[in-house]
């Protein structure tokens, strides 16, 4: 994978929360097409943000200090280890991530397209992404997936509730101390 770029965040008719993106990928025969999607709340300035990492193999092998081909090999004969290896680095790697989208928390718009977000994936308990992967001969080929967010309701409800109380000055201070 060489990038990610153009996320969208937003609804579809059935009012579930859509993530679509554009992957570029390295050539045709490029297998590192996985990525992060990551929800957060981030300070300051306070807003609802969409992280994403990419380039996961690249990624991986770093933070193992193991090169690429040795994560790639994993990924094609052992996918339960290479599964799990993903999960426990989940976070160092989304620390390389970049931030694609965000709703600034300072205003009642803003906390209510936010709130509407997190209330959205709280109720159905998932996400869509949408990703078009671009290869460089041209090519494009599509993919879509319901992205389980269940286990993560507690830290949806907590954002939920950040989101709702945007303005309040006790909030705003514990934030700013954390």
């Amino acid at each position: 994978m060489k990038s990610i770029r153009n996320v969208k965040l937003g609804f579809n008719k059935k009012a579930e929360v859509l993530v679509v993106a554009d992957v570029d990928m390295k050539s045709e025969d490029d297998v590192d097409s996985l990525f992060l999607c990551f929800f957060t709340i981030l300070n300051p300035p306070l807003r609802l943000s969409v992280i994403t990492a990419g380039a996961l193999n690249e990624k991986l092998a770093r933070i193992l200090g193991q090169s690429p081909e040795i994560i790639e090999k994993m990924m094609r004969e052992n996918p339960e280890m290479y599964g799990l290896q993903i999960q426990q680095h989940t976070e160092a790697m989304l620390q390389q991530g970049d931030e694609q989208n965000k709703i600034e928390l300072n205003s009642e718009k803003n906390s209510q397209n936010a709130s509407a977000i997190l209330t959205s994936m709280l109720k159905n308990g998932y996400y869509i992404q949408k990703t078009r992967y671009h290869f460089p001969n041209g090519e494009s080929q599509k993919q879509e997936q319901k992205v389980d967010v269940s286990p993560l309701k507690q830290a949806f409800q907590a954002m939920l509730e950040i989101s709702k109380r945007w303005n309040d000055p006790e909030l705003l201070e514990s934030l700013t101390h954390e």
